[in-house]
């Protein structure tokens, strides 16, 4: 074979190569070419779903605005309930402060009048508590009238036409103690429960010493005070002696501290509400004590 049937076949061998090259090449770049187009689709597509995602932590913080301003209506709706409640308690209660409530007085079986009624309370109010000429306006049981058959007479509901009297009938309380006849303030049933809740905390103060009652739904805990020992020194962080007080602390449905020289110390026991003078009476008596001694 001579030199230029070898050229001529190195020629047409490179065409043939370069054309086969040149498919290929243009193979790749259709597929570099969709390659770049389902990038551009998926860019614009996330580029879209982050748009999205913003927009919903937009509308997200807006919902927690929304929620979190409901919420704040919400609690103040409620603490304007509760308050509105409270109001509603005290003044029911306020309706019936001429009020006692009776436990364990005696009960005819069948057809017990109110007239009957108002009249055993007034024999036990002059023979008990030695309260002759006590006006009542009116003396009625509550509860169904089954309840009179069985073993436990329904309580009676008494209204005095002066508080004074009805004052009188809860200071001489204690003189029904051993008749199984007990007397209470006549209050609402939520005013009933806030009491009812604190029993166990009183009984455990009486059963301490402490001086333990009532005043409405707030429950009043005092140290007793031994007049009589002079070189009694109060405790440290405890209110001074002179005050009339060793230390005391109210529960309830609000804190109570004693005001200056307004507050009346009470001698009470168990139903006993008597007052021995206010606190500045029971400093002179504990000076006049101190100076005896």
């Amino acid at each position: 074979m001579d030199l230029d049937a070898v050229k001529v076949l190195l020629e047409s061998q490179e065409r043939t190569f370069r054309s086969a090259l040149e498919l290929v090449v243009e193979q790749w770049k259709e597929r570099i070419r969709l390659v770049e187009g389902k990038m551009t689709d998926l860019t614009k597509s996330l580029e879209f779903s982050q748009a999205e995602i913003l927009d919903l932590k937009n509308n997200e913080k807006v919902l927690q605005k929304l929620n979190k301003d409901k919420q704040v209506a919400v609690e103040e709706l409620q603490s304007r309930v509760a308050e509105l409640n409270h109001r509603l308690n005290y003044q029911e209660d306020y309706t019936r402060r001429n009020n006692l409530r009776i436990s364990g007085l005696k009960e005819q079986p069948v057809g017990e009048t109110w007239e009957q009624t108002a009249v055993n309370v007034s024999k036990i109010l002059e023979d008990k508590l030695q309260l002759p000429s006590v006006n009542l306006e009116r003396a009625h049981r509550v509860g169904p009238a089954a309840a009179a058959a069985s073993s436990h007479p329904r309580a009676v509901v008494v209204r005095f036409k002066n508080f004074s009297d009805r004052e009188a009938a809860i200071r001489n309380a204690s003189k029904l103690k051993g008749t199984g006849i007990y007397i209470n303030e006549d209050l609402c049933p939520a005013s009933l429960e806030i009491k009812k809740k604190q029993f166990p905390l009183m009984k455990k103060a009486r059963e301490d010493g402490k001086i333990a009652f009532f005043r409405h739904t707030r429950l009043i805990i005092r140290e007793r005070i031994d007049q009589r020992s002079s070189s009694s020194v109060p405790a440290a962080g405890s209110p001074h002696v002179g005050a009339g007080f060793s230390g005391w602390v109210a529960h309830g449905d609000s804190t109570v501290r004693p005001p200056d020289g307004t507050e009346r110390v009470s001698s009470e026991t168990t139903g006993d509400r008597r007052v021995s003078g206010d606190s500045t009476g029971c400093q002179q008596r504990v000076l006049r004590d101190r100076k005896k001694t």
